[in-house]
């Protein structure tokens, strides 16, 4: 082979590794930026011209955030497939699969993720959440401590800590860790809401209310919820007028226990109140 055709050779190959790295530097970027959408087109468009490990992984992770764990785990596994031998593959596709109720295969890659990463509490706080899914308290509880212990200021793992009190009907404690959980996070609003909705199980209907309050005026995603629970306090203070006021608003954001309620004891004036299912668990 001549000189200069190697030299051509040299010079078309690193074009084509510094495009990879561009693509992938602006996929990184739009990733780190919340833009997921973004980051997705850039892959998947990199991806077309040939299979990259970083590119299915980063892929992955984004369909993740989008909601579309399916498709995430079958990018991981592509990585997997061709080179990637990152520890955190393990921890990312563990978490995919809990999220489709693959439980015990998430375990293997939690695991495996744990003894790849001893200091890591992710590794810990996720195993408590398979745990937790698995309605295996004493082991959520075992491994969400050793999330703690590892990171004093980890929010979602107080709140985890909370939500498996709280099923356990260890009320008291379980607001304490949800009230420890929003303070490290103010963003945890649904700690918030849990500790309102343990004070109308107690009957503290007017404290309850008052975070409520609160809580009507933050960016949420589920106003009607919090006005659900405004109006169960309301009618469990014999407030009947107050109670319909806030299921109307609650059933047009669409709450169907609020619906409900409204339409047999505000409209027809029939029958007891539907009373909503407790749930602490988020993910």
């Amino acid at each position: 082979m001549s000189k200069a055709i190697i030299l051509i050779f040299s010079l078309s190959l690193a074009s084509i590794l510094g495009y990879g790295q561009d693509e992938m530097r602006k996929a990184n970027e739009a990733y780190s930026a919340g833009e997921y959408e973004t980051a997705l087109t850039i892959l998947t468009e990199f991806l077309e011209k040939g299979a990259n490990p970083e590119a299915f992984k980063l892929r992955g992770d984004c369909l993740q955030k989008v909601g579309d764990a399916s498709m995430a785990l079958q990018d991981y596994d592509k990585a997997r497939v061709y080179g990637y031998r990152e520890d955190d593959l393990f921890l990312n596709r563990g978490i995919c699969k809990s999220t489709i109720g693959q439980l015990d295969g998430a375990k293997l890659d939690i695991i495996s993720y744990i003894e790849k990463q001893q200091d890591d509490p992710r590794g810990y706080y996720w195993m408590a959440a398979v745990e937790y899914m698995n309605a295996d308290n004493k082991a959520c509880s075992r491994y969400v401590d050793m999330a703690i212990a590892l990171d004093s200021t980890y929010s979602d793992a107080y709140y985890l800590k909370g939500a498996n009190l709280a099923d356990t009907g260890r009320n008291l404690q379980a607001m304490e860790y949800f009230q420890l959980s929003y303070e490290l996070n103010p963003k945890q609003h649904r700690a918030k809401l849990n500790v309102a909705v343990m004070l109308i199980d107690m009957g503290q209907f007017r404290n309850a209310l008052e975070i409520l309050s609160e809580l009507r005026l933050e960016n949420i995603d589920f106003h009607g919820e919090v006005l659900y629970y405004r109006g169960e306090a309301f009618y469990l203070m014999h407030d009947m007028e107050g109670a319909c006021m806030e299921w109307n608003e609650a059933a047009n954001l669409g709450d169907p226990d609020a619906a409900v309620n409204h339409r047999k004891l505000c409209l027809d004036k029939t029958g007891k109140a539907k009373i909503k299912r407790r749930s602490y668990g988020e993910f």
